[in-house]
């Protein structure tokens, strides 16, 4: 049976089913020569490519590629396929790090840079640059920034709350207190657009060409008190053995 890892990235092996199961192919000998396209294509990570011909190696498999001629049983053949596995690693860097420079300018200019779906409140249609409001979700937005300041509701009441009434947030999904806690602390509400959630050392906030659902005043006492709430944490008892030691 073919198989294809369709619309995965070459970086590395990880979550390529197809790969994998060519790995156990060849350990089994069920199959006794590798033919690609082009050495980028099975890989673009030279520790990946290293590894997969000495496993070749190992269990006589043979391998090569169509876009370049090189003879993995030879020092000089293996040198050059790591040569050209180094030059692969090198564009899928390259190429990566453009991407970064180009989402973090669009974020400063003001620019969304949400790839799947704009924050709960706002819509984006294919090609539009600037998110527009969309007034249904807006209104729960107030609604819940008003629930957790002047109603004093916590996440989880908050989202028993909306999920009772059988209020979902994009596409469907059902609110958390995860979800609350995340649109609570949104700026995106205040008109500012942010980068870098998941790494703390490029982080930015800057002002958005869309419009506000907010008032600051609002959005910062939520933060105030966000920034308040105390972690509970258990306070470990020593053992009884300990005082015996």
């Amino acid at each position: 049976m073919t198989q294809a890892d369709e619309g995965i990235s070459g970086k590395d092996i990880d979550g390529r089913p197809a790969v994998k199961q060519l790995i156990a192919d060849v350990v089994s000998k069920k199959v006794n020569n590798v033919l690609i396209y082009k050495i980028d294509r099975l890989t673009r990570s030279t520790k990946n490519l290293i590894e997969l011909i000495e496993l070749f190696n190992k269990h006589n498999c043979a391998f090569n590629s169509l876009n370049e001629s090189i003879d993995t049983g030879s020092a000089t053949g293996r040198m050059f396929l790591k040569i050209v596995g180094i030059f692969a690693e090198f564009e899928r860097e390259n190429l990566a790090e453009r991407v970064r420079l180009g989402l973090e300018r669009k974020a400063k200019e003001g620019f969304t840079i949400s790839t799947y779906l704009p924050s709960f409140g706002y819509n984006k249609g294919t090609g539009v640059k600037v998110q527009q409001i969309d007034l249904k979700e807006a209104t729960i937005v107030q609604r819940i920034f008003s629930m957790y300041l002047h109603d004093n509701y916590s996440f989880s009441k908050i989202a028993k709350t909306l999920n009772a009434e059988n209020i979902t947030g994009k596409k469907g999904k059902r609110w958390s207190d995860g979800t609350v806690k995340q649109l609570l602390t949104n700026v995106n509400y205040i008109g500012k657009v942010r980068y870098g959630m998941e790494d703390s050392s490029r982080y930015f906030e800057a002002d958005g060409k869309h419009e506000a659902i907010l008032d600051e005043a609002i959005f910062y006492q939520a933060q105030d008190k966000i920034n308040k709430i105390k972690k509970v944490t258990r306070t470990k008892r020593p053992s009884s053995a300990v005082y015996f030691c």
